[in-house]
């Protein structure tokens, strides 16, 4: 029986939390999809009432935020890394979602002008932050199901 080092113990309890956490993440994407589909089958039934510009202004600007929380975690299973530029944008789109929903009217002037302070803020460090990475696709994709062949392929190979 061959004696497991130090090192080779942790490799293997990382690789394990490693997939369970994909597992988890891949659970969240379910979700966020199906979160998704639900918002744009509540603007589809809206539409039959009353047109309610506010409402469906903040419905569009939800499902644009769950898309962005989603390709975010697509790069963390991907690259196994927070993308801060993707979160950064998440947070613009998700204060201007809500002051659309509450009405720039409604909006006190100190919390207004804390909201512009913390847009530019949030801006400025997406634009000079150097947070960008470069994503890359490749240039050819194989379908889905040639990439899935592939990734067992590999990991049988290892």
């Amino acid at each position: 029986m061959a004696v497991l080092s130090y090192y080779g113990i942790h490799n293997i309890f990382r690789r394990l939390l490693e997939t369970i956490q994909d597992v988890i993440v891949v659970g969240i994407c379910v979700l966020l999809f199906a979160l998704m589909i639900k918002a744009l089958w509540g603007m589809f039934t809206e539409f039959l009432n009353p047109f309610n510009f506010k409402y469906i202004a903040s419905e569009l600007i939800y499902i644009l935020v769950l898309v962005e929380i989603y390709r975010l975690l697509i790069i963390y299973l991907k690259e196994h890394r927070i993308a801060v530029d993707i979160m950064i944008e998440v947070g613009i789109v998700s204060i201007m979602r809500e002051v659309i929903l509450h009405g720039i009217l409604d909006v006190e002037p100190v919390v207004l002008f804390a909201i512009a302070f913390l847009l530019v803020s949030l801006t400025i460090l997406l634009r000079y932050g150097s947070l960008r990475h470069d994503e890359k696709e490749p240039e050819t994709r194989e379908t889905f199901f040639k990439e899935l062949k592939r990734f067992f392929a590999e990991k049988a190979a290892e």
